[in-house]
């Protein structure tokens, strides 16, 4: 006969602080958002996005792909704004991570259509969603080029997101869908 004996915490896992992680991750939105909304200094923009960014991949390189259920609705959401401010080659290491995220119900189809666009931008290709904005040679703001244009609000409304006449207020574009 044979006896085995465990002690205490002897094969415990050791517990993720998320709260933590949450407020570290609300530090950093904060940031990343006071120089878009003219609280800080634009001039600082980049190199506070590259420190966000380092710390943001640290996070990423040791749980992974920051879920919903991990780190809450606006931690996962910071998460993805720290990437839509990085570099294309970033966002474009990430987007698999954020679609795999998606299909498991932990990141918000909202943040994935804007990052998908904003490399699709990148690499000079049609956006799916329109939310991405250029200036033209005239200095207005315009919609960059959109795939299968007279469909997507159908695919705005599956990402939760609102009609594209709407969205384009925000950016003084009076816009109309086409026709064909």
């Amino acid at each position: 006969m044979m006896t085995i004996v465990c002690y205490g915490n002897l094969f415990s896992q050791n517990r993720v602080d998320t709260t933590a992680i949450v407020t570290q991750l609300e530090v950093i939105r904060d940031r990343d958002q006071k120089t878009r909304k003219g609280i800080d200094s634009a001039a600082f923009m980049q190199f506070i996005d590259s420190t966000n960014l380092i710390q943001v991949e640290a996070l990423i390189g040791k749980y992974g792909w920051l879920g919903i259920s991990f780190v809450g609705s606006r931690g996962n959401n910071t998460i993805f704004l720290v990437i839509q401010h990085s570099g294309l080659a970033t966002q474009e290491k990430y987007l698999p991570m954020m679609q795999k995220s998606l299909e498991e119900g932990e990141s918000r189809p909202s943040d994935f259509a804007l990052l998908q666009d904003r490399v699709l931008m990148g690499q000079g290709k049609k956006q799916i969603y329109g939310s991405q904005v250029v200036f033209n040679k005239r200095g207005e703001q315009e919609f960059y080029p959109i795939e299968d244009e007279k469909n997507v609000n159908n695919r705005r409304e599956k990402a939760g997101l609102q009609p594209i006449e709407e969205y384009a207020k925000y950016f003084s574009i009076e816009y109309k869908l086409p026709t064909e």
